[in-house]
């Protein structure tokens, strides 16, 4: 295990390792939930969380992904990872609770569960193998990196026909958060289901806050939304450098970082997918092309969480994040598929979803 912690921490200009946390006076923030790491036992309380989340990295000698004889993602699936660490981090909110804590001794069965659709293997829902081939159906070729808007975008996909999960993803082009679309998301059933549960949605919300660098202002508003309740984080990165950001403390971001490669194993041999020393980076190296990811249990959560957001988002207008409106402007340049009652949509439909990456990033 030392190994593979070790591998967490990368030794470059700004990046400190984790260990200095627990020197920190400052709060240290981590998917809404705030830490003061001198005070008692919270610097363990913060290792426990940060050591729960889940951790997917390259892998090698993992069966070949189609027809492209890849047997490993290192060098290319850094975002896929992202994406990866995203999908399961709601996926353990909606069924274990933000409180959730991995114990390696005796691993939780619905854990186990929730962590085998990531398993690189073809057949399993959220595998590099799923990510990777369901990509080429939007033009993106076996091996060829990802942004945050196109990732999340494939993730959507999958999510639609996931039939162990009622999670929707939904994706807010154009810095637009539309209500209308949401409210109609959490009111749906899924199908085949007897009772009245609804929906839980991930949000997610892809945004370009800059041309090479992210304008200063909009790094207290990154702050502020990983404060908010519902985080679940920023995919995201540096330069040729894609990592999932959980939280930040003071002037630096805490993050998961995928660029460790490991021999294949499934997720019940689940020691390698958790690590305790995260890296820390200072925000002004954060890549300008983002996507803001939360979860949003209901319609009272989704509208304290519009309340929260205008409040610490979007004020004031000039360095707002994004926009909230009630419904959307017409003439929008991308198609916002509504599903049908069953919860799904013909392929024809789902291929006309904006993917276009042009507008967001340039990260490996």
């Amino acid at each position: 295990m030392e190994e593979i912690y070790a591998a967490c921490i990368t030794y470059e200009p700004g990046i400190i390792d984790y260990v200095d946390l627990k020197k920190l006076t400052e709060p240290v923030w981590l998917l809404g939930k705030q830490y003061r790491v001198h005070e008692g036992d919270e610097f363990e309380k913060l290792n426990e969380d940060i050591v729960s989340k889940p951790w997917f990295t390259y892998r090698k000698q993992f069966s070949a992904i189609g027809d492209s004889g890849l047997t490993s993602d290192s060098g290319w699936g850094c975002m896929h990872r992202c994406g990866q660490m995203l999908m399961a981090q709601a996926l353990i909110v909606r069924h274990l609770g933000r409180e959730f804590t991995w114990c390696s001794d005796d691993p939780d069965q619905t854990y186990l569960s929730l962590m085998e659709q990531f398993d690189d293997r073809p057949e399993c829902r959220y595998s590099i193998h799923s990510i990777a081939i369901e990509g080429s159906l939007l033009e993106k070729q076996i091996g060829q990196w990802y942004g945050p808007n196109t990732v999340v975008q494939i993730l959507k996909r999958l999510a639609e026909e996931d039939e162990k999960n009622d999670l929707v993803l939904h994706v807010a082009m154009d810095n637009m958060v539309i209500k209308k679309e949401i409210r109609k998301l959490l009111r749906r059933k899924r199908k085949n289901e007897e009772d009245n549960r609804r929906s839980p949605i991930l949000l997610t919300v892809p945004l370009r806050l800059g041309l090479s660098e992210i304008i200063p202002t909009y790094f207290e508003k990154l702050k502020a939304a990983f404060r908010m309740k519902q985080s679940l984080g920023i995919i995201g990165g540096r330069t040729n450098h894609a990592s999932y950001f959980i939280g930040y403390v003071g002037k630096e971001l805490i993050y998961l970082d995928p660029h460790t490669t490991q021999i294949y194993k499934s997720p019940r041999e689940d020691s390698t997918f958790h690590c305790s020393r995260p890296s820390r980076m200072d925000f002004t190296q954060l890549d300008p092309s983002v996507a803001l990811s939360f979860y949003i249990e209901s319609e009272s959560d989704f509208e304290q969480w519009c309340t929260d957001a205008r409040q610490v988002l979007l004020e004031p207008e000039k360095d707002a994040l994004f926009e909230i409106l009630e419904e959307k402007p017409p003439m929008m340049p991308y198609v916002d598929i509504e599903l049908d009652d069953d919860f799904d949509a013909s392929l024809n439909e789902r291929d006309r979803i904006y993917t276009s990456d042009e507008e967001f990033e340039l990260l490996m």
